[in-house]
């Protein structure tokens, strides 16, 4: 029961950590005319801060797409529903991953992606598109704007990859050792 707590408590705070983080980017960075969010993503005015120049910019955006807006150009109609359907679809999988896993770094991966698929999930419930804010670039290189769920999925996905590798790892260990033991 313990190791469900973990998913529990991490996983709102990351969603905490998301939403907050997102009041607080609308209410620093819209403009001043634009009282409250719009309700199509492309017609949000925002203001563009300066981090580190050359480098990190806070700058309110709308994404109504998935990652790096794929799928932002389709119709609101089937949109919406469809990412709510795959969000719902990936934290009932998640669930049960969470269940079946058997190491830490798994389960705090799963906490992680967890919290970051549903701060997103609420933000196309509640407006139809996601608020990002983190906007890094080099020169004129620009990554795609992101936000808090979206760091918590990446970290959590990096951590999944570094727990598979080191199972793997030890697994190619223990074959090995097996074998010069039988041989």
């Amino acid at each position: 029961m313990q190791r469900y707590l973990l998913l529990l408590i991490g996983s709102v705070l990351s969603i905490g950590l998301d939403q907050w983080s997102k009041i607080a980017a609308v209410k620093a960075l819209l403009r001043p005319e634009g009282s409250a969010l719009p309700v199509d993503a492309d017609h949000i005015r925002t203001t563009t801060t300066v981090v580190i120049d050359g480098f990190w910019n806070w700058r309110l955006a709308g994404n109504k797409g998935a990652a790096w807006s794929i799928f932002r150009d389709m119709p609101d109609e089937w949109r919406v529903p469809f990412f709510v359907i795959i969000s719902v679809v990936a934290v009932g999988v998640i669930a049960h991953l969470y269940r079946k896993a058997d190491h830490t770094l798994t389960r705090w991966s799963l906490m992680l992606i967890l919290g970051g698929a549903v701060g997103n999930l609420i933000d196309r419930i509640r407006l139809g598109y996601v608020i990002d804010f983190i906007q890094w670039h080099y020169g004129k290189a620009y990554w795609p704007t992101f936000n808090v769920a979206d760091v918590c999925i990446s970290v959590g996905v990096g951590l999944m990859i570094v727990d598979m590798l080191r199972q793997s790892r030890a697994e190619a260990a223990a074959k090995k050792a097996a074998a010069a033991s039988d041989g």
